[in-house]
């Protein structure tokens, strides 16, 4: 999955394995240094059945200069910001807390230091932003992940500052701790189609 998998500089492509490996251990909070027989441990599985509509997926050809296609049976957007785009998980199932995508302009500010923005908004030590690639065309980007909590939800971040021309894109990943694998499997195939205009 997507949401750290950028803390090991990984790929997130739509073709890439090891990305989804990497955020599946940061997830589920394996440790990859941890001593003694490995175990694996994987996100719960879900009952939930998605709806039956066959709407299809929708590509959006954002305002702001990107392309990404989504499935609108599970997804909602709110395109009515002035720089932003919002594509939040939305069924009845239960959730442990937010899910979503969010997509920023920043036409004046450059990918490196939007990620040193984020890593300072994280408040956090030990957060830095990292070289990886991310969408369908495998762009350069600098990526900042962290974890929070969050009225005892353990809310993960993933923010991927994408070049776009003088500016940046900022792609805001938010799912929390075991996120259900169908999800975390939407949200993967939301990002892997990701392109610039």
């Amino acid at each position: 999955m997507l949401l750290t998998a950028c803390t090991s500089g990984a790929e997130t492509s739509a073709g890439s394995s090891t990305a989804e490996n990497n955020v599946e251990d940061s997830i589920t909070g394996a440790d990859e240094n941890q001593s003694g027989p490995a175990q694996e441990e994987t996100a719960p599985e879900q009952d939930y059945e998605y709806p039956a509509e066959e709407a299809g997926p929708v590509r959006e050809e954002s305002r702001l200069g990107y392309a990404m296609t989504y499935d609108p049976t599970v997804f909602t957007l709110d395109d009515t910001g002035d720089d932003q785009d919002i594509y939040t998980y939305h069924t009845s199932e239960t959730l442990d807390g937010p899910v979503y995508i969010a997509i920023q302009a920043y036409p004046d500010m450059d990918a490196q230091t939007l990620a040193e923005g984020i890593v300072l908004q994280s408040g956090q030590d030990g957060v830095a932003a990292q070289d990886t690639y991310f969408g369908a065309d495998s762009l350069d980007t600098q990526c900042v992940s962290y974890e929070e909590n969050v009225d005892g939800v353990t809310q993960v971040h993933a923010f991927y500052a994408v070049p776009k021309g003088e500016g940046a894109l900022l792609v805001e990943i938010t799912g929390y701790a075991d996120l259900p694998l169908q999800i975390q499997a939407k949200l993967e195939e939301m990002t892997g189609t990701f392109q610039l205009l």
